[in-house]
């Protein structure tokens, strides 16, 4: 798996109840199938942790991130995990 994404992580990603640190604001459904360690021809769904909706990405979504506050709670917004 690449490290890129995670030197300097600022962010974290949740996947399937997960997290994972990440170093840049926005990633891509093919990073979060990575990280995730999803097949590559597997769908990806963003869930929404506030009103629990659910969308299958676009292949080419990209997810924007709110970065991490020192001193404060993360909060989780969003969670990702393979379509069923």
């Amino acid at each position: 798996m690449s490290t890129e994404g995670t030197a300097g992580a600022r962010y974290e990603v949740s996947i399937e109840g997960q997290t994972h640190p990440w170093g840049r604001d926005t990633i891509s459904v093919a990073e979060i199938r990575e990280l995730g360690g999803f097949p590559a021809d597997c769908q990806v769904v963003a869930v929404s942790l506030v009103d629990g909706e659910q969308r299958v990405l676009d292949e080419d979504a990209v997810h924007e991130m709110p970065p991490l506050e020192p001193g404060k709670p993360v909060v989780k917004r969003m969670n990702f995990k393979r379509a069923s």
